[in-house]
């Protein structure tokens, strides 16, 4: 009998532990990674994740995962189903699902997302707003602030108005005929 009650015939296999800390991000499969040390500039759009760890300037437009190592610096709009944060963000981060802070993030720009977790250490400067952001394909709001209002397009009756918003940003309508 060995040591602890084993049979000493027996033995068990176990594989060395491997000395690397394992670093979090997105599941394996479709991934793209933009590498420690590695400066990209541009557009990313696309359904497979991204891994930053280097420096990116540009856009972020995927339906994968995004995730910000701790070394990633970025200036950028993200939006992706799902957005973690390591390292440094300086932009508006959409999430379709979530959007994660870890202890290490630094953001300077707003959050949307139905669920968003900010873990203890995280910096974040700007607005975070718990709703789904509207599809990738929504078209922006009217810049002079104008909306229209009524049954449909191209169609006036008595419920049709026109509200604008004021200087101090009350809103003020007028009805049209």
């Amino acid at each position: 009998m060995g040591l602890f009650g084993r049979d000493s015939q027996t033995k068990t296999h176990r594989p060395p532990q491997s000395q690397k800390k394992t670093v979090p991000g997105p599941p394996t499969g479709a991934l793209t990674i933009i590498a420690e040390g590695s400066r990209v500039s541009g557009d990313i759009g696309g359904s497979s994740d991204l891994r930053i760890e280097g420096e990116f300037e540009g856009s972020v437009s995927i339906s994968g995962i995004v995730f910000v190592a701790e070394s990633g610096q970025v200036r950028a709009s993200i939006r992706a189903a799902k957005v973690t944060v390591s390292g440094r963000v300086d932009g508006n981060i959409f999430g379709d699902q979530m959007i994660e802070l870890e202890p290490t993030a630094v953001v300077n720009g707003d959050l949307l997302a139905p669920k968003i977790l900010i873990r203890e250490g995280a910096s974040l400067q700007g607005r975070v707003e718990m709703a789904s952001p509207p599809p990738a394909t929504a078209k922006p709001p009217d810049p002079k602030g104008k909306k229209k209002v009524g049954n449909s397009p191209g169609r006036k009756n008595h419920n049709d108005q026109t509200t604008e918003k004021s200087e101090n940003g009350d809103f003020k309508g007028d009805r049209s005929q």
